[in-house]
């Protein structure tokens, strides 16, 4: 009877392992890998007093908007701003929650027609992967130089 016994206990504790093995294979922990695909609405400022030195003001300028597509780690796409119908181009690199991106604005895009300016930039996307915060800096062929900027986006 003792042997019976043992038998059955063993082969008690043997399916229990499995079933628990089971189950915690099939746990799976959530992608790390975000993607920037879609919308982006948000703000950005920098120290020309207008977004990379365009002329367009806070107030003027609207709201920042960029349409991108991510493949792998790249994405690229338009970027607009509220005061300007001209659209830009926005591309970086992505990898986890940082990413880098450069923002170009092509002459006849901006207030002062005959200007282009260029941006580069790293950001940080928060826990959900909803909302990025960044900061550029850049060259704008009219005015010069431009620092401490300022880039914060919502996911649409």
């Amino acid at each position: 009877m003792n042997r019976w016994m043992f038998l059955l206990l063993a082969l008690t504790a043997s399916v229990g392992a499995g079933a628990c093995g089971s189950q915690s294979a099939a746990v799976t922990s959530p992608s790390s890998t975000a993607s920037l695909t879609g919308t982006w609405v948000g703000s950005a400022s920098d120290s020309s007093g207008s977004m990379m030195g365009s002329g367009m003001s806070g107030a003027t300028a609207g709201a920042t908007t960029w349409q991108v597509t991510q493949s792998g780690s790249v994405f690229s796409g338009t970027m607009r701003v509220g005061g300007s119908g001209s659209a830009m181009m926005v591309s970086g690199t992505m990898n986890g929650k940082t990413g880098s991106f450069t923002m170009n604005m092509p002459m006849g895009s901006m207030m002062s027609s005959g200007c282009t300016s260029t941006a580069n930039g790293t950001f940080d996307m928060d826990d959900r992967m909803t909302q990025l915060h960044g900061t550029y800096t850049g060259t704008n062929s009219c005015r010069g130089a431009f620092d401490h900027g300022q880039i914060s986006m919502l996911h649409q």
